[in-house]
């Protein structure tokens, strides 16, 4: 299918789920947002909220702060309504930075909006603490979510006064099609390095036999010409980079200006090799062979290649090519890892390379913060998760015979990917017949959902990559494998898996619960919250194989559930003090503290 048809049928699949939730919340601009955020790199969950003013130009759909990194980021989000059909709607610049500058004014403007801001608001709250934390910010990052596509690819400038680094990412549908492109599975790929003229030299590192392992690789050092990395990218694209894929990402928008800086003065150029870290990469297999008796080695072709540390640096190169820069003088100093995986089982085989080219990715970015779901999506109890959904029928509730089934997303964007690979018409619908829009489930949505159940709403209120670390934590028994203690991989069954689910449509129900009850601020914390205390005090009456039976919690609950959402929003205000209130959320003491003063009052509601 032609890339930009595909994308055509991506963009339409997408925005008819936002469509169908803006319906139901009477906002389209908040769920679109809360659709590409799993897309976004970061380790916490950014607060979702509204807060537009037309004559004054100031709009914020959500914001994150980082104690750690002393950063803000503010998301702003840009939702087109007027494009035409099989069309392709697209942002200028100009109106990326438009958009970009609402978001700026807010923060500019923070002391007016604290002092004319309702007190109970959390953009007032938002207000005083961008006032208490603006003097020792380091960072300011916008990100700009746009459900148009952003041709120019041209980097877009901000600043603001005292913050020495402002950033601006855009997020357009583009960038949304291409992540969840990369992240359905590395397709064996050969690259022929005859074709350039040239093969790659390297030295190989003394092998270290290791017959326990699972695992035999064959490690080459050495250095390759920037000119070829840049054609090869250029042939191959994003290929090259999707267990990079983030990395490579945060570099559209505006290349690294030290690498670009470096390419462009021609008397600095033959220092590259020595100012830049290079990259790290692995490959399935290859056709190598030694030169003469010597430790160099001549590699000639290569099968699934890819570059998992390096990404700026391939993306900054192959900008400088496209700009005709010579690169003749460029050298990119490079580590190539082989993988062998010791298995005759094809099945297998796949999986572990996987795990290997994951855990090599994990190390080599260790600088880069790579998001562990996106690493561990490979893991055999992931596999096992989406098996079980794939199998697993829900039950009848009129006697008919069973007709759909919950649909596990264990790559971002699967579900989509699915149904663009069946026909047009009846294959389509018959797919969305047994898998609903509304029964889509991502990985990082199970573990906020099973880490609330479990009485962790602090740790879910820290975000989808927090929850499901501490998630895969708490399951490690059938996923990890220790080979030094001989430990062997546990396996789930259906009973493991139909209680997750239920644990799934019980946060369901309770976010539902309280979207109704219009709450000033704070939402997904006092859901977290809410679910935490629910199971806290009522587990001993919810019979989650009953759940997930009925795939309903009885509305007999709503009433209680809404007691208990009110106590945990007041307990959020009050106990947070001058604390900003997502961050309060965020420690364990909250949640303590809530359990304590509030268990025995809320105790008796059924």
């Amino acid at each position: 299918m032609h890339e930009k048809q595909q994308k055509i049928e991506f963009f339409n699949e997408f925005m008819e789920v936002v469509e169908k939730r803006g319906v139901a919340m009477g906002s389209r601009q908040t769920p679109f947002l809360e659709a590409v955020l799993p897309y976004i790199s970061t380790e916490d969950e950014p607060n979702v909220l509204y807060f537009g003013s037309s004559s004054a130009k100031v709009q914020l759909n959500g914001y994150l702060y980082s104690e750690e990194n002393n950063s803000l980021n503010l998301y702003v989000v840009d939702y087109d309504i007027e494009y035409e059909d099989e069309t392709l709607p697209e942002i200028t610049k100009t109106a990326v930075t438009e958009v970009a500058t609402k978001a700026k004014r807010f923060f500019t403007n923070a002391k007016v909006f604290h002092t004319h801001a309702e007190r109970t608001l959390e953009v007032a709250n938002l207000a005083k603490h961008i006032l208490d934390i603006q003097n020792e910010l380091e960072e300011v990052n916008i990100y700009v979510v746009t459900n148009r596509f952003y041709t120019s690819n041209k980097p877009i400038d901000l600043t603001i006064p005292g913050i020495p680094n402002v950033n601006v990412y855009v997020w357009d549908m583009d960038r949304v099609f291409k992540l969840t492109e990369a992240e359905q599975g590395i397709k064996d790929f050969e690259i022929d390095l005859s074709k350039y003229g040239t093969y790659f030299e390297m030295m190989k590192v003394p092998e270290q036999s290791n017959e326990e392992s699972r695992y035999d690789i064959d490690c080459y050092i050495g250095y390759i010409p920037a000119c070829i990395l840049a054609q090869l990218y250029d042939e191959f694209g994003p290929k090259l980079v999707e267990r990079n894929v983030r990395s490579f990402l945060q570099a559209r928008g505006g290349t690294n200006k030290g690498i670009r800086d470096t390419l462009k003065k021609p008397q600095q150029r033959n220092l590259f090799v020595a100012y830049n870290n290079g990259i790290s990469s692995v490959a399935k297999s290859g056709d190598i062979e030694q030169i003469g008796d010597s430790n160099v080695y001549r590699i000639k072709n290569l099968t699934s290649w890819q570059i998992v540390n390096g990404g700026q640096t391939t993306a900054s190169i192959h900008q400088a090519f496209k700009n005709e820069v010579p690169l003749e003088e460029v050298f990119v100093q490079a580590k190539l890892t082989i993988i062998h995986v010791d298995t005759e089982n094809e099945a297998d085989r796949y999986l572990l390379e996987d795990e290997m080219i994951s855990k090599i990715s994990e190390y080599a970015n260790t600088q880069n913060k790579i998001n562990k779901s996106d690493l561990l999506a490979n893991t055999r109890f992931m596999s096992d998760i989406e098996k079980y959904s794939r199998n697993t029928w829900i039950p009848s509730q009129d006697g008919r015979r069973e007709e759909s089934k919950w649909y596990f997303e264990r790559a971002r964007g699967q579900y989509m990917v699915d149904i663009g690979r069946r026909k047009k018409g009846k294959e389509q619908n018959e797919f969305k017949k047994t898998y609903p829009k509304e029964l889509v489930l991502t990985k990082v949505e199970l573990a906020k959902y099973f880490m609330s159940w479990k009485g962790y709403p602090h740790v879910s209120s820290k975000g989808g990559e927090v929850a499901f670390n501490k998630f895969m934590v708490l399951n490690s028994q059938y996923w990890k494998h220790d080979a030094t203690e001989g430990n062997k991989v546990e396996s789930i069954n259906e009973l493991f898996y139909t209680n997750l689910i239920a644990c799934c449509i019980i946060n369901n129900y309770v976010k539902s619960v309280v979207e109704q009850m219009n709450l000033k601020g704070y939402k997904a914390n006092v859901i977290y919250y809410t679910v935490s205390m629910l199971n806290h005090l009522y587990s001993s009456q919810i019979d989650l194989e009953y759940v997930w039976k009925k795939q309903q919690l009885s509305s007999e609950w709503e009433r209680c559930i809404q007691t208990i959402a009110k106590a945990a929003l007041d307990h959020l205000r009050s106990s947070a003090g001058d604390r900003n209130v997502t961050q309060w959320a965020k420690n364990e003491e909250c949640w303590e503290l809530f359990k304590e003063q509030y268990a025995q009052p809320l105790n008796n509601l059924m």
